[in-house]
């Protein structure tokens, strides 16, 4: 009996050496698989931060690049369709400046029998006409186009009565609505109608030079714009300038019937 209990622990031990030699073996396997498997994790780890450093300078270069595929793609309209659109534009301003004229020109159209007045407020009554003075100055263009936005145009001078009218109200010089912008020595009103010889008054000199001289001294283009008189002299007749230069303008409107 006691040889078959000695046996039995004995049987015991020797099975629990072996299940404990197979447990470390077992657990060496176990810890070389963690290592691999920590290995690998690392690698993998690595690869992930150089893909998302990859995506994020793509995207970086991507943001840039298309702001500028999209600022080319605005030039790259032709030049005829926005020659086009020029145009268009153009034609809707000049429908509607007309439709300002005629509808400031019936505002300052007011109907004498109803007791208003012939003329707006600031501008003086003429032989049918209304006459506006300016008080600023502007260059010729800017004059023009402030007269058009007061309902009329620069002045337009047809007779003797008239350049009295207008000079015996101004003591400075003043713009006119008479040009050669378009053609040199080829002078015209605002309304396209060009000088009548016997009804012009250009200034004429004792030394027998005469305006219009297109003098170009400083300003190659010359001389294209008319007015009253010159800056500190007589008033009475016409002399060229330059377009640029800024000097009172005189307006004319039709007054009410």
């Amino acid at each position: 009996i006691l040889y078959l209990v000695l046996f039995k622990h004995l049987t015991c031990i020797d099975n629990y050496y072996k299940l404990l030699i197979t447990g470390q073996k077992t657990l060496k396997k176990e810890v070389t698989v963690h290592k691999w498997i920590k290995v690998l994790l690392i690698v993998l780890s690595v690869c992930l931060v150089f893909a998302f450093g990859g995506v994020c300078t793509l995207a970086i270069l991507l943001s840039h690049a298309t702001p500028l595929a999209f600022f080319n793609s605005d030039f790259s309209v032709p030049v005829s369709d926005q020659d086009q659109n020029a145009t268009d534009y153009k034609a809707q301003f000049d429908a509607l400046r007309h439709q300002h004229e005629e509808t400031l020109r019936k505002l300052n159209r007011f109907n004498y029998s109803t007791g208003c007045a012939l003329c707006a407020v600031h501008w003086i009554h003429s032989g049918g006409k209304c006459y506006y003075f300016s008080k600023f100055k502007m260059n010729w263009t800017q004059s023009r186009d402030h007269c058009v936005c007061l309902g009329g145009h620069l002045v337009i001078i047809n007779s003797k009565a008239e350049q009295d009218f207008v000079t015996s109200n101004v003591k400075v010089t003043h713009w006119i609505g008479l040009n050669d912008l378009e053609t040199e020595g080829h002078w015209v009103w605002v309304n396209k109608q060009p000088v009548n010889d016997s009804v012009e008054f250009w200034i004429k000199r004792e030394n027998g030079i005469r305006e219009p001289d297109n003098w170009t001294k400083g300003h190659p283009d010359g001389e294209d714009c008319a007015g009253l008189g010159h800056p500190g002299g007589e008033t009475d007749f016409w002399s060229d300038a330059f377009c640029s230069l800024e000097k009172r303008f005189v307006c004319e409107a039709p007054a009410a019937v």
